[in-house]
């Protein structure tokens, strides 16, 4: 199969994206007090979790897309700082008022940890390149 030409964005704004998502996540799991509107599904507050770990494993594996570990350790470095950090969030939630742990939650950052890992499987039939400097 032909492997699809994909950018490789500099280092350091791989890493900010990582850091914007891990923001994100922080801000709505533990900071956000604000009375949540009304919700579409009585699933919607994890189809979210699903797609923020999802998106943040994704984020991360690009991150890490010229990590010169190997693709295994690089995988497994990654997936499980991305579920560290989801557990840990989930333990920090258990000690606020209003807020509460959750292991439906905890399931759901699995699930989109996983969902999200695909990318390391995509990797195979992406060629990354480096976007060149401008003149």
């Amino acid at each position: 199969m032909r492997q699809v030409r994909f950018p490789l964005l500099p280092r350091f704004v791989r890493a900010a994206g990582v850091v914007a998502v891990v923001a994100v996540i922080f801000y709505f799991s533990l900071l956000d007090s604000v009375a949540a509107p009304p919700t579409p599904s009585p699933w919607w507050d994890k189809q979210l979790h699903l797609a923020a770990y999802a998106a943040l494993a994704a984020v991360a594996v690009y991150a890490t897309a010229k990590w010169r570990g190997g693709d295994l350790a690089r995988g497994v470095v990654v997936l499980v700082a991305v579920l560290l950090y989801g557990v840990g969030i989930e333990l920090a939630q258990g000690q606020l008022a209003g807020r509460y742990f959750s292991f439906g939650d905890l399931f759901a950052n699995v699930i989109g940890t996983a969902i999200g890992g695909l990318w390391l499987a995509v990797e195979r039939y992406v060629q990354y390149r480096r976007i060149p400097k401008p003149a």
